[in-house]
Formats: C-alpha cells, sequence, structure tokens
C-alpha cells in the first residue's frame, strides 16, 4: 500500500542570539491510499465555511493565524465575529481525525540541549536536514511506499539545501542495512493548494504549542494518533 507522507516544521531551526524559539518540531503525517481523498474533502469544508463569511482569498488559513484571530487587521470583523479562531483550530483537528485519521509522527529539539559549537555553527540547512533524516527514515521505512511532499516556500527543503540528496542517501543506507524494499519520491508543492500541508501545519504548530507555551488544547486532540515521538536533548 502506498503511503503519503506530509512534512511541516513549526519554530526555528536557528542557533542564532537574535532566535525567540526555544524549541524546533518536524511533524510528519502519513496516510495511506484509500483515505487520501478525504483530505481535500475535510479541508475544503472548513475553508468554504470562512471564505463564505469574508475571509480573504489570498490569505492561507493558518493555525497560526487563526489563533490570534481578533488581533488581525488583514481579517474582516464578518469573520471576527462569527467564529472563535482556537475553537475553530480545535473543529479542523477534530475532523480531521474522524475522517482520515492520519498516523501522526514528529521530532522536537530544545536548542538550548545542544552546546557543541560546531553543530551550532553549521551552514544553515545542515542541522534542519540531520533532524529531519531522524524523523523522516523510520516513518519511510516502515511504510517503504511513500511520496513525500514538502513545502517548496520552505527556505530549510528547497534545492540548494541539498534536502532531497542527504533524505535519498540515507534511505540507501537504511535499503543495505536492513534489507529492505523502499520506494521514495519526493515533491514540492506550494502549501496554499496542497491539502496535505495545510493538514499537516494544524498538527506541527499543535504540537509545538504544547512544548513552546505549555498549551495542550489542541495536541490532547490527536495524542492517541501519534506513532512516533522523538525528544531531542530534554
Amino acid at each position: 500500500m502506498k503511503y503519503y507522507l506530509y512534512s511541516d516544521e513549526s519554530g526555528e531551526i536557528s542557533f542564532s542570539e537574535n532566535t525567540t524559539c526555544d524549541y524546533f518540531v518536524i511533524c510528519v503525517l502519513a496516510i495511506d491510499e484509500n483515505k487520501i481523498n478525504k483530505v481535500k474533502n475535510t479541508l475544503k469544508k472548513k475553508k468554504a465555511k470562512l471564505y463564505k463569511l469574508g475571509w480573504p482569498k489570498v490569505l492561507e488559513i493558518k493555525p497560526s493565524i487563526l489563533v490570534g484571530l481578533k488581533n488581525r487587521g488583514d481579517i474582516p470583523k464578518s469573520v471576527k465575529q462569527s467564529i472563535d479562531g482556537v475553537s475553530f483550530i480545535q473543529d479542523v483537528l477534530t475532523s480531521m481525525k474522524n475522517s482520515f485519521n492520519p498516523e501522526v509522527n514528529y521530532i522536537v529539539v530544545r536548542k538550548e540541549g545542544i552546546t557543541d559549537a560546531s553543530f551550532r555553527n553549521a551552514a544553515y540547512g545542515i542541522a534542519y536536514n540531520y533532524f529531519a533524516g531522524k524523523i523522516l527514515i523510520p516513518v519511510i521505512t516502515k511504510h517503504k511506499d511513500c511520496l513525500l511532499t514538502v513545502d517548496k516556500r520552505n527556505k530549510e527543503t528547497h534545492p540548494q539545501k541539498y534536502f532531497d540528496g542527504y533524505l535519498e542517501t540515507k534511505i540507501i543506507e537504511a535499503i543495505c542495512e536492513k534489507g529492505v524494499n523502499i520506494s521514495l519520491q519526493i515533491k514540492h508543492d506550494d502549501s496554499f493548494v496542497n491539502f496535505g500541508l495545510q493538514a499537516v501545519d494544524y498538527f506541527s504548530w499543535s504540537i509545538y504549542r504544547k512544548y513552546a507555551n505549555k498549551d495542550e488544547r489542541y495536541f490532547v486532540i490527536f495524542e492517541d494518533l501519534v506513532d512516533i515521538k522523538n525528544e531531542w536533548c530534554f
């Protein structure tokens, strides 16, 4: 069976003194091919409700925007007066869980725990590739036949950061070491139009809120769907 994987990150991997993020999360959803159409159908219905109220079509519907909905100057009053952002996020998560029941996998990095200077000073993108591999390789080797989609607007995974090549090399290592047959395709798409990337954004954001803000209102909704959890430097 083919599995569709969607990867997203929350927080910032940078070790710069100017960063305000203490944690970094990479989340991977795994959805089997029999349920993939439900991703689009579920999110399309939820988005239609907001568009009907006047949500700007040029503005992507994201939990990071919804949580501070009342304070946004670019959101019409018709939307603000009709919905509560927190409740809407929780409703979307619940609907996705009930509709296509995705497998949730994630790695969370406590950046303060990484003290090695060579790692902290490495070229931008190296740390991301390393941690992405730590969560993606176990998921890919588990499901074997996978199409991985990442956001092409993600500065960590664009071609100049060697994300695809790094991951493909790690997969070859896994094939040689474990003697398994793995088929992996990597696709870079725009989260504005890709419903799978929109879905994983809700989960990634919710996991980040749990660690960075001690806010578990969203995570508890899908906690039982978590398969692989990797807490790094805790």
